[in-house]
């Protein structure tokens, strides 16, 4: 069997529908979110740029034709809309600062951070205290975060080992509850071993 075939179809098999449209979705996020926090709702993303994006943070080659019907796919429901100029296709995220497409996109993000970067030994902690009448609101809070990459410290105190100041900003403004949220740099926290081990830093 020749050799691209057959990591095609490695590929085929091991992304469902929902993943690869969660892959899809985040490369786009993550398009708006290097070119500047909150630039503007409807910013255009050249497919090439999506395509270098995916390979970057999932470290795989994923068929250009299976993100293509993604794509005609996540256009159809009407949450992104394309355009063709020349040689180029342009994508354009019709509401990007939805929960689901930050979360994707900063799961991401922040995943790249802990491989590109050396850390300092600091900790970059969220800690929140939700009403209780919003009990809700604060379980989606804290799986967000479990979900984006964040260690839970304790009961509503969660770390990141690298700067993140802006993504939790963003997050104030997109998910529920977190205006509860308080961003805190620690130069150093007690029992700080099991998130060293779960961060890969020993």
């Amino acid at each position: 069997m020749n050799k691209t075939i057959a990591n095609q179809s490695l590929d085929e098999n091991h992304y469902k529908p929902r993943q690869l449209r969660e892959i899809v979705l985040a490369a786009l996020g993550m398009g708006v979110l290097v070119g500047g926090i909150m630039v503007t709702p409807n910013f255009p993303i050249i497919f090439a740029s999506i395509i270098g994006l995916i390979k970057e943070f999932k470290r795989k080659d994923i068929p250009e034709i299976k993100i293509k019907r993604d794509l005609k796919n996540l256009e159809k429901k009407e949450i992104i809309s394309l355009e063709i100029k020349g040689k180029d296709v342009y994508v354009h995220l019709k509401n990007w600062l939805s929960p689901s497409t930050v979360k994707y996109s900063l799961q991401a993000i922040l995943d790249l951070k802990k491989r590109a970067k050396t850390w300092n030994g600091k900790w970059f902690l969220v800690m929140f205290d939700v009403p209780e009448i919003q009990r809700n609101k604060r379980i989606y809070l804290r799986n967000f975060l479990k979900y984006i990459g964040f260690y839970q410290y304790q009961k509503s105190v969660y770390l990141f080992p690298f700067e993140c100041e802006k993504e939790i900003a963003l997050v104030k403004k997109i998910v529920e509850g977190a205006k509860y949220m308080s961003y805190i740099v620690a130069e150093k926290i007690e029992n700080e071993q099991a998130a060293k081990t779960y961060f890969d830093l020993l």
